[in-house]
């Protein structure tokens, strides 16, 4: 056993037989944190039915499932949530048990607002996220009960005051797994900490690895404060064992030279090694990175296509073998927009087999409105859809109909919205 694999082994037993009922793992990319949590979960006393493993989106959801749905529920929040709304009764809070979740619900919910109000909407999704006090948010909820659906951050939103106000228990489990909690924001923090007060809870993250905070209002101060704060046991996978040494350096260097900077302020300081047991060959095979610079980017001049093409078909059949053996790509790209659909186009036109990544979203239009309406003609969701596709003025009379009748119901005490 090298030095290297005793390090790993002491540090995933500290994790394994602390008896701690809050654990924080402090772990870098390919540091083995899946390998980790199937380890515990196997430990966990119980069915499988009782241990949760929650991320935030599909894509994490999808991967994690994978390796651990033999051995728990695994679920994204805002789809564990769905499922509580649908069971428990009291923190629907106005839902009907038939209501659906409607991604973009939020986006025509600040539509009816301007055409009620005649003003720019609030910032409901945005206020949820962060917990603010908001007069506006019984407004947001009325609207959400007359359509009976939910979006995505809004039945968190809904879980989160039901339990909180006591209208409902919160679960309890044998373990409960949480991954990736850098990216979340306030609102999924304080659902979190809501959970670990009837469960054991192991919670994993890293806070270099903050990816969302400009789109999801996440902070990496939460897992900062967890660690931190002195509730939660502290743990670390010091290793990466997914990329060579030459990667390793360089992301360490980067760090460095950014605290030298000081622009790394209230960073959780972590260990981030080579793991030569694991990457030792390919470090000594890659032991450089490649830096190219195209003259031009575009669909009729696709230069980041062809490199990308010429460079997938130099990888050995071996590496072939070990991907596949192994369940993982072959080739990683990781590209942005607008050069991102361009390289797939070339690829995919040369006959490379590609998997595409990303996160889909239902559409909110009239075909969408129709489909919704012929399976409920008095769906007042459907309706509202079918409304936005028309013009304003006309948009306009009959939404701020919709609210005088929504006035009308709350004031006589309803507690669901009924055609």
């Amino acid at each position: 056993m090298t030095s290297e694999e005793a390090e790993l082994r002491e540090a995933i037993e500290r994790v394994v037989t602390s008896k701690s009922p809050k654990k924080l793992i402090v772990a870098g990319p390919g540091a083995g944190k899946t390998t980790l949590f199937k380890r515990l979960l196997k430990l966990a006393p119980g069915e499988s039915n009782n241990r949760l493993v929650l991320t935030f989106i599909n894509s994490l959801k999808d991967d994690l499932e994978t390796q651990l749905s033999e051995y728990a529920k695994v679920a994204t929040l805002h789809g564990y949530c769905l499922g509580l709304l649908h069971r428990k009764e009291k923190l629907r809070n106005g839902l009907s048990s038939e209501f659906v979740c409607q991604p973009g619900l939020a986006s025509l919910i600040r539509s009816d607002w301007t055409h009620i109000k005649d003003s720019d909407a609030p910032h409901f999704i945005r206020q949820m996220r962060e917990l603010e006090e908001s007069e506006h948010l019984p407004s947001y909820l009325a609207r959400s009960n007359y359509y009976d659906a939910v979006d995505f951050d809004d039945c968190v939103f809904r879980v989160y005051q039901g339990l909180a106000a006591g209208r409902e228990k919160v679960d309890g489990y044998e373990l409960v797994l949480i991954d990736e909690y850098q990216d979340f924001n306030a609102l999924e923090d304080g659902f979190i900490k809501l959970l670990s007060q009837n469960s054991p809870i192991v919670v994993a993250g890293d806070d270099d690895q903050a990816l969302y905070s400009q789109l999801r209002q996440t902070s990496c101060d939460h897992i900062r404060s967890l660690y931190r704060g002195g509730d939660f046991e502290v743990f670390e996978l010091p290793f990466c064992m997914r990329c060579p040494k030459v990667v390793v350096d360089a992301v360490n260097d980067v760090i460095t030279r950014a605290q030298e900077l000081k622009k790394l302020e209230g960073r959780i300081l972590k260990p981030f090694k080579h793991f030569p047991p694991a990457k030792g060959e390919d470090s000594d095979k890659y032991p450089t990175i490649a830096l190219i610079l195209t003259s031009v980017q575009r669909d009729n001049a696709n230069y980041m296509g062809k490199f990308i093409a010429a460079a997938i078909d130099r990888i050995p059949p071996e590496e072939y073998e070990i991907a596949a053996k192994n369940g993982y790509p072959v080739a990683l790209i990781i590209a942005a927009k607008p050069y991102s659909p361009q390289i797939v186009d070339h690829l995919a036109s040369h006959g490379y087999e590609i998997e595409v990544k990303r996160d889909s979203e239902d559409a909110i239009d009239r075909a969408h409105g129709l489909a919704i309406l012929r399976g409920n003609p008095k769906s007042n969701l459907g309706w509202r859809i079918i409304l936005e596709a028309e013009k304003k003025k006309f948009a306009s009379q009959f939404i701020a109909k919709t609210s005088e009748r929504i006035s009308r119901e709350d004031s006589c005490g309803s507690d669901s919205i009924k055609d």
